[in-house]
């Protein structure tokens, strides 16, 4: 009789343990029990599960999320080759909106087109560790859509902010060719610690919080217009044409301690063109971004308390065993378990 309650709590803590993890594989050879379409598995979850997206040749398609889930994909590499590839994310509500999707978390996917938020009062959502490969915009925040933080993504295209409040920006690389951010007016906008490649100017922005930012110009002037009113504190700005400048805090905003036209010193990366990612944009021992930032970081993607990491997989820990260590007790008495557990194998 033991030996069967014995094994019936230790199916317990493994049920427990795996109950909310969805693997997805829409590869031919997946293992299996694994789902293939990613989409039916958003649907037939349940708020709070976590989906485990692994790559793949083939794109997932649009996924249309309408309650909380924590998406994982594999990372990437940002070169042509397979990868968790989802065409849009779309953040939504429930038919009867008891339910939306607030405080979903995607990351380490290869988004082709964007991430949108679909509909009103959609808050809280996390868009870390992934690839934008499209050049126009890369996230929509099209309704009332708050409290969103993106960070340590790449993206090819802008941020449609939208007249949206309270989100954060940070640890980001903008590839170039684009405003970066556009269509802001609150003060609770925060865009700190990115890099600007190939870089204009923030897209009709106002009233925002712009701090420890590097602006690789691409013009190399700004008269001013499209936006004024934001706060720019300790960033750097370098443009590759010497005749040229760009004045930190630009023309209808204000600041301090920023570097105006100073080379910020990249170990090989290009000072004139988009980012290129076979070269390395860490800070050299010399660079003026050292310990510039305003909060005793480095200025620029690498600086503040989430450092840009190239091709952010997921960390989220899997059981691989657990052990009893006092399998016979009396009524009352606790179970010691030890548990070990390693991040998942996408």
């Amino acid at each position: 009789m033991k030996k069967y309650i014995l094994l019936a709590v230790i199916l317990t803590f493994v049920i427990m343990a795996q109950a909310t993890i969805i693997n997805v594989d829409n590869k031919a050879n997946r293992p299996s029990g694994y789902l293939t379409n990613l989409q039916l598995a958003v649907t037939n979850a349940s708020a709070g599960d976590t989906l485990y997206v692994y790559p793949s040749n083939i794109s997932y398609g649009n996924i249309n999320i309408k309650k909380q889930l924590y998406l994982f994909g594999s990372g990437y590499d940002g070169k042509i080759g397979t990868a968790s590839k989802v065409d849009y994310f779309y953040l939504d509500t429930a038919a009867t909106p008891s339910s939306n999707s607030s405080g979903t978390v995607i990351q380490g996917f290869t988004i082709e087109r964007s991430v949108n938020c679909y509909k009103n009062n959609i808050k809280d959502i996390k868009i870390t560790g992934n690839y934008f490969s499209y050049y126009g915009n890369n996230i929509n925040l099209y309704e009332d859509c708050s409290g969103w933080v993106i960070s340590n993504n790449y993206l090819s295209g802008d941020i449609n902010i939208s007249n949206n409040n309270t989100i954060v920006i940070t640890n980001n690389v903008f590839k170039g060719n684009s405003y970066g951010i556009r269509t802001s007016n609150s003060s609770s906008i925060v865009i700190s610690h990115n890099l600007f490649m190939n870089w204009g100017y923030l897209n009709n922005v106002q009233n925002a919080t712009v701090s420890n930012n590097i602006f690789i110009c691409n013009t190399g002037s700004y008269t001013g217009g499209t936006m004024n009113n934001n706060t720019f504190t300790n960033n750097i700005s370098y443009c590759s044409n010497s005749s040229n400048s760009y004045t930190l805090p630009p023309t209808g905003n204000t600041g301090s301690g920023n570097l105006e036209n100073q080379n910020p010193l990249f170990v090989t990366g290009s000072l004139s063109n988009n980012y290129d990612d076979t070269k390395d944009y860490h800070l050299q021992s010399s660079s003026p971004a050292i310990n510039a930032a305003s909060d005793g970081t480095d200025i620029g993607q690498y600086g503040g308390t989430e450092p840009f990491v190239w091709g952010k997989a997921l960390t989220i820990p899997s059981v691989t065993e657990m052990f009893i260590s006092n399998p016979i007790i009396n009524q009352g008495t606790d179970i010691n378990v030890n548990i070990k557990a390693k991040k998942a194998d996408l």
